[in-house]
């Protein structure tokens, strides 16, 4: 290894440095509708006033560093503006009046109504249903997989509430929604960073990005609507192997202090301890010393604190940008969440479901075989050791729920925090606020 290891600080913890440049490479590697390239090819780029480039890195040679991966997500948003802008000026798209079920064989009216609206968008390459009747096959099923993947709903070619609601919705609707995104998506901070870390929440997607390339591409839990994840950026520091969780006063005294006043035993059943000071005080207290009937909500002397292990809420590695609030990203032992379509699951802090993939993706554009071996043997372990970058990683949190990726297929969101409803005007002749929203 390049670097060096400093001292451990104790036989519990250790920190280790790694000296290298780091790399965070994220793009948009979603599944989505397609455009039609043909479609696309006969439709000017919208006005390049609409483009603010407010994050450009100025280089040593005068020009400006601009990250291909932001740039070609730019240049497709603003090519399916205008093609959503031709389907609006067109009379829109073609209502289902429908409440049944669509599935594979189903034969109605209601079926050719939904081929002519997938053909709308694409998703149908040509409209499959020329007469009144029509049967649900697997061609149309196909579409309405894509069409499902698109729309971030559970992709299974069947068109259920969830999905006839999708459909139903408006282009003109879909229109405002891709223009406010697109203001968002010109003002990504991380266009002017050559390699970062990006995690799009309503998409519910970690990317790393280097040089313009995805490098990698996660699946993540992020708050739910009464515990939002923010959007900032920041900077990745570190990360800790087997980490400990530090119990919130909240939970620590409204939750866990009534279940030590009925088992004293508790404590040691969870593998929690009491530390006396701070959440690193490697001085702790016996239990057994508390009376934890007299505990009030919020009050507490101490901290309680669970060891790594199997059990460990933050899983078996999570990495910090320390930030006011006290966001990051970790590792969960609860990975059956990860099979939902819809994941705000959290209490604000981001949960990735395969948790080694970004250190080891650092490690190998930084050229660090040695440390990859500490951080296996570390795994091996149940002693919390910290990996310190030595240039910090951007990592940006953002909250685009509308964007192309790079099949050229539209991807729409829920907006589970209501952002969007609070940037759209009332006044329906404008679309969006023309400024920086959250």
């Amino acid at each position: 290894m390049k670097g060096l290891f400093s001292k451990a600080l104790s036989t519990k913890v250790k920190h280790i440095t790694l000296h290298a440049t780091l790399a965070g490479c994220v793009s948009a590697m979603l599944t989505g509708q397609a455009l039609g390239s043909a479609d696309l090819e006969s439709v000017a780029l919208a006005s390049s006033s609409l483009t603010t480039y407010n994050s450009q890195q100025q280089l040593q040679n005068g020009d400006y560093y601009f990250d291909q991966n932001a740039a070609q997500l730019i240049a497709r948003t603003e090519k399916a503006i205008n093609w959503y802008t031709e389907i609006v000026n067109s009379g829109g798209f073609t209502p289902l009046y429908t409440n049944e079920l669509l599935e594979l064989g189903s034969t109605s009216k209601a079926v050719s109504q939904l081929a002519l609206r997938l053909y709308q968008e694409r998703d149908l390459t040509s409209n499959v249903c020329d007469t009144a009747m029509c049967t649900f096959d697997k061609t149309i099923e196909q579409a309405v997989q894509q069409f499902q993947r698109r729309h971030g709903l559970k992709v299974d070619g069947r068109v259920g509430k969830r999905t006839l609601a999708k459909l139903d919705v408006p282009a003109k609707k879909k229109l405002a929604k891709l223009k406010l995104n697109f203001y968002r998506i010109t003002n990504f901070a991380g266009s002017s960073d050559s390699q970062y870390v990006y995690v799009n929440i309503p998409e519910y997607t970690l990317r790393y990005v280097k040089a313009g390339e995805v490098k990698l591409q996660n699946n993540v839990i992020v708050g739910k609507p009464s515990w939002e994840t923010p959007a900032f950026s920041d900077e990745i520091e570190k990360f800790v192997v087997n980490p400990e969780w530090r119990i919130p006063t909240s939970i620590a005294t409204k939750e866990i202090a009534p279940k030590v006043a009925k088992d004293p035993q508790y404590l040691a059943k969870n593998n929690i301890e009491v530390r006396k000071n701070s959440y690193l005080d490697s001085k702790t207290v016996n239990p057994s010393n508390i009376d934890w009937q007299s505990i009030k909500p919020y009050q507490f002397d101490h901290f309680l604190v669970k060891r790594a292990g199997d059990e460990n809420p933050l899983g078996e590695v999570k990495y910090l940008f320390p930030n006011p609030e006290a966001i990051y990203v970790h590792d969960t032992p609860a990975k059956q969440r990860f099979n939902q379509a819809q994941r705000a699951l959290s209490h604000g802090c981001i949960r990735v479901e395969e948790p080694f993939s970004l250190a080891r993706e650092i490690i190998k554009h930084q050229g660090e075989e040695r440390t990859l071996k500490q951080v296996d043997k570390a795994r091996d372990t149940d002693t919390t050791q910290t990996f310190y970058l030595n240039e910090p990683l951007p990592i940006h949190l953002v909250y685009w729920t509308a964007w192309v990726d790079e099949d050229m297929l539209v991807n729409f969101r829920d907006d589970i925090y209501q952002h969007d409803a609070k940037a759209l005007l009332k006044n329906e002749d404008q679309s969006v606020i023309a400024a920086l929203i959250k």
